[in-house]
């Protein structure tokens, strides 16, 4: 597969990943997947990752990944002379299991294990790693998960709402430096209001407290949030985002797809107009199963000052 992310750079590598169903005679319950990734950049990043979704019956949901990631980090830094260049190193195992209640509900739990690692690759990269306090730490993370789902299809969904909200605590009794917690949820929304047309949107709210590390704290890029950004270029306590995604399926197996949104990004007490940041942008997708509405995925997307970037990959971003 070909990959290509403003955090991570241009490359390429290989995935191995199964659909397959746990529950065959059970129409209510949609593929679990399993996956084998490994990727490697122009800029020396690299991704080696097991992980799945398994869904064993339309009660439970189990998602597990295990990883060894290295991003080199290119960032602009309006304090520092050139480019603030340096390594990050990711060494980390995920595990979310949920238990339907009612129809639409899932309560669970959601661990987290990280061992992080920084190295400066040039003198700013050290300013920068010593300005925003980046040390090296092991650290697990615990909580309670709140689901909702009603999507007709979690690839690709026409129809539906999809809600998750997690606070995560980080005692010092799993290993971590200080005891803090984060708070983050979004609520994704799908219309289909023809055949072929699909208003996608989605609203992201991530909260922290003010002694939160550096590898927790909230940033633009990451994940979705918003496209067209640098995760670490811009970070604070606090992160609110919101999209709004329209896809066409003009061919049996091509869509394009446009989007827009808009985020406010801030600590306690010190909001302003610096703190919002606007993202817009267009993609195309080509059509990898049918049956199970698995796209492949290339989006390119603007934000303010310049910023932009590429993204190419399997899924969705919402």
């Amino acid at each position: 597969m070909v990959v290509s992310n403003p955090n991570f750079g241009n490359g390429g590598g290989a995935t191995l990943m199964g659909l397959f169903d746990l529950a065959p005679k059970d129409e209510n319950v949609q593929s679990s997947s399993l996956g084998l990734t490994g990727l490697y950049t122009d800029r020396g990043s690299h991704l080696l990752a097991l992980g799945g979704n398994l869904l064993p019956n339309d009660r439970w949901r189990i998602k597990t990944a295990v990883a060894d990631i290295g991003v080199k980090s290119e960032l602009n830094v309006d304090e520092l002379p050139e480019r603030a260049d340096f390594t990050t190193t990711v060494r980390a195992f995920h595990l979310n299991v949920l238990h339907r209640f009612g129809e639409h509900f899932f309560v669970g739990m959601r661990g987290v294990v990280k061992d992080i690692g920084y190295s400066p690759d040039n003198e700013s990269g050290n300013q920068y790693l010593e300005a925003v306090n980046a040390t090296d730490n092991l650290s697990a993370s615990l909580g309670p998960v709140f689901s909702y789902d009603t999507r007709d299809n979690r690839f690709f969904p026409y129809e539906g709402v999809y809600a998750e909200a997690a606070l995560m605590t980080n005692p010092t009794q799993l290993g971590n430096d200080e005891s803090y917690g984060v708070l983050d949820g979004f609520i994704n929304g799908y219309n289909q209001y023809r055949p072929g047309h699909v208003i996608a949107w989605r609203a992201y709210g991530r909260f922290t407290p003010s002694d939160t590390p550096y590898s927790d704290l909230s940033t633009l890029g990451r994940k979705a949030d918003l496209r067209g950004y640098i995760a670490g270029e811009n970070i604070a306590q606090h992160l609110i985002s919101t999209q709004v995604e329209y896809r066409w399926q003009w061919r049996p197996k091509w869509a394009v797809v446009g989007f827009v949104g808009e985020a406010v990004l801030f600590d306690p007490g010190d909001l302003s107009r610096d703190s919002f940041y606007s993202s817009a942008g267009t993609g195309l997708r080509y059509l990898l199963s049918e049956e199970r509405r698995l796209n492949f995925r290339v989006d390119y997307a603007v934000g303010e000052d310049y910023s932009d970037g590429l993204y190419v990959g399997i899924s969705e971003a919402f």
